[in-house]
């Protein structure tokens, strides 16, 4: 009477040790395509410097596009001048659709990112001094359009 038990008991803990097995396997795989896509084909897009000349926001165009091809987005905070790092762990913005890409410092310490399109995988609203070198930057999301990707009727924008 007690194998039927032992046996739904023997199932149901390999059926959770599988299921932990491949979602730790396949977030390190998924990690390992993002950051292989990171090192890819990148340019410098845009570099815009604060109002107290002491950081630069730069948005970084990498052409290589991860496993399926195509551009995507990052952004980060550096000292003035310095190369940005080119590590996605390190990115403050992520996006692989960006139309009308636009980086504003609207004040010292508060970066606008402008777009009128974009699909956008990874956001912060925060750069760190640990991470940029000198100081706290908050960073903000406006959209130039009242829909971004899905139109008003809930179907694709097509533009």
């Amino acid at each position: 009477m007690y194998k039927p038990q032992l046996k739904k008991f023997a199932m149901s803990l390999l059926s959770f040790v599988l299921g932990v097995c491949i979602g730790v396997l396949g977030n390190i795989l998924a990690t390992k395509m993002f950051v292989a896509a990171g090192k890819g084909n990148s340019v410098e897009s845009v570099r815009v410097t604060s109002p107290d000349g002491e950081l630069d926001a730069v948005l970084v165009e990498d052409t290589s596009g991860g496993p399926l091809g195509g551009i995507l987005w990052y952004l980060y905070v550096v000292p003035k001048g310095k190369v940005a790092p080119r590590d996605v762990k390190r990115c403050l913005f992520l996006a692989d659709e960006l139309t009308k890409g636009a980086i504003v410092w609207s004040k010292p310490h508060l970066i606008e990112i402008h777009y009128d399109k974009a699909s956008i995988a990874q956001f912060r609203n925060i750069s760190t001094p640990s991470e940029n070198g000198l100081q706290y930057v908050e960073l903000r999301l406006v959209p130039t359009a009242e829909y971004s990707l899905v139109t008003p009727q809930g179907g694709w924008r097509a533009d």
